[in-house]
Formats: C-alpha cells, structure tokens, sequence
C-alpha cells in the first residue's frame, strides 16, 4: 500500500496503525441496548409531551375562566353617610342663623366683628350675610 513516490511521513504511519487497530476491535452493539435507548428516548418525548398537554390546558382554563367570569359589580359614586339614628346634635342658636344687618361694610370680602371687647367669643358677619362665631 506503500506508494514508493510518497515521502515516508512518521505520524502519516502511526494514524494507520491506529486506525487498523480500531477497526479490529470494533463490534456491533447489542440489540438489547438499542431497544433500551428507545424506550428511554419514548419516555422523555412521552414525559415532554404530556407537560406540555398539562401547561396547555390549565392555560386554556384559566383564560376560559378569566373570559366567563363576571367582573365585580361597578361601584356608584362615594355619597354623604347617612344620618346616624341618634338624636341630632344641638341645633344652631337662633343669633347664628338670623342674618344681622349690614351696615357700611368698607370692602365685599371683610366682614364685620361683633362682640364685646376683652369677650374671647367673638362674630363676624360676612357681606353674604354668613356668620361665623370664634370659641372661647
């Protein structure tokens, strides 16, 4: 096999013993490991398969569920609480209530001081006829 024009190369004749070597050794594989190979290749697409089934359809559940199932019910605008069932608060004094006179009010947005000097419980009445009381 030698082709005597060829350079005699040292590696070139070590791949080919090696590869004559290897090629002795050589041997088919059983049959009873190919069929389990394929039985453990059955298995993983068996197992890969069915997580995907499972994934699928708690998926389409939970869409289903999210498209069937009613919203809550809309909630109406917030209102004033209503009055509670115990007695009232003391109603306001009739001089509170009472719109007092307006007398030459300097400008449209002072009001007007009512009350004794030194008496910590003043009033002010307002242009629009508004009173407000100062507590003591």
């Amino acid at each position: 096999m030698l082709d005597p024009q060829e350079p005699q190369d040292p590696l070139r004749e070590l791949f080919r013993q090696a590869a004559a070597s290897g090629q002795s050794r050589t041997r088919a594989v059983p049959v009873a490991r190919i069929a389990e190979r394929a039985r453990h290749a059955h298995r993983r697409r068996l197992a890969v398969a069915a997580g995907a089934a499972c994934l699928l359809f708690a998926g389409g559940g939970v869409t289903a569920a999210a498209l069937l199932s009613d919203g809550p019910a809309p909630v109406g605008p917030a209102t004033n609480p209503s009055p509670s069932p115990s007695p009232p608060a003391e109603p306001p004094s009739p001089g509170e209530t009472t719109r007092p006179p307006v007398t030459g009010s300097t400008s449209p947005a002072s009001p007007t001081s009512e009350g004794t000097p030194g008496d910590p419980s003043t009033s002010a009445t307002w242009p629009s006829g508004r009173t407000t009381t100062t507590p003591p």
